[in-house]
């Protein structure tokens, strides 16, 4: 019975990463000259380097609670996570940096409009890992050691990415030699997000059980994932409107075996 649920659950977030993909696919259709890449470059940027200050935060935080309460395999994942994330930022950064022709530092990034609203529909679920995934809240040692949010941040895991949505377009780039560059950057963002693909899968294996905790991920999982569609169509300027966001909405939620 749980394998049947947490199926159902796995299909409906991966309907939601393919939703996703076509946003961004909508963007690249036609040609684009170097500049019309800063806007989401820059939105992107912001993305990876406004995880690594929480994750650095959440590590000291955590360094003296170690083996009491933060489990040496936990505490190592939150360093590789750090170390993905720092050299993420990094990339996406300098391939901003030589498209602008400027020198780029984080006051050059920006947060967008549907990206906060991105991290106040997380924070609704776990305020701890909204703050980790984006740097809008305080972490302590003791949010995080919380147990009775564990199918909340399962739940998230699953959504986080958008199942590598943006690096799966972006890594199969080729029209032109900056579009390879761009390529090359995020076929190496990809791979190191594959290593961490099933962790919420995984978690959800041993938490969904029955109806209710199916229901209340699966709401949890297309609440984000929605929020995920607006956030890229605003990241790449909107290349699809108000009733395409609704269909791919409905056909995500179809594709989980839920109502549209």
């Amino acid at each position: 019975m749980t394998n049947r649920w947490v199926s159902r659950l796995t299909r409906l977030a991966n309907a939601y990463g393919r939703a996703e993909r076509d946003v961004i696919a909508a963007f690249f259709k036609r040609p684009r000259k170097r500049q019309d890449h800063l806007r989401w470059l820059r939105a992107q940027g912001y993305k990876e380097y406004s995880a690594i200050r929480p994750l650095l935060e959440a590590l000291n935080a955590f360094h003296a609670h170690l083996d009491r309460g933060i489990t040496r395999g936990d505490y190592a994942e939150l360093a590789e996570k750090l170390a993905d994330e720092t050299k993420h930022a990094r990339l996406v950064m300098d391939l901003l940096q030589e498209n602008s022709g400027e020198k780029i530092s984080p006051r050059d990034l920006t947060w967008l409009p549907q990206d906060r609203k991105l991290a106040r529909v997380r924070a609704k679920f776990s305020k701890s890992y909204a703050g980790l995934l984006h740097g809008s809240e305080r972490i302590s040692a003791r949010e995080i050691k919380r147990r009775d949010e564990a199918l909340e941040r399962a739940a998230i895991t699953l959504t986080e990415g958008g199942g590598g949505a943006l690096y799966q377009v972006c890594s199969k780039l080729g029209r032109n030699g900056f579009e390879r560059k761009i390529a090359r950057v995020f076929r190496e963002i990809l791979r190191d997000e594959l290593k961490h693909k099933d962790g919420g899968t995984r978690s959800l294996a041993l938490l969904i059980h029955d109806p209710v905790t199916f229901a209340r991920a699966a709401d949890i999982i297309c609440r984000i994932s929605s929020q995920r569609l607006r956030m890229r169509n605003e990241q790449f300027g909107f290349p699809l409107d108000g009733e395409d966001l609704a269909a791919l909405d409905q056909r995500a939620r179809q594709a989980g075996g839920l109502p549209g």
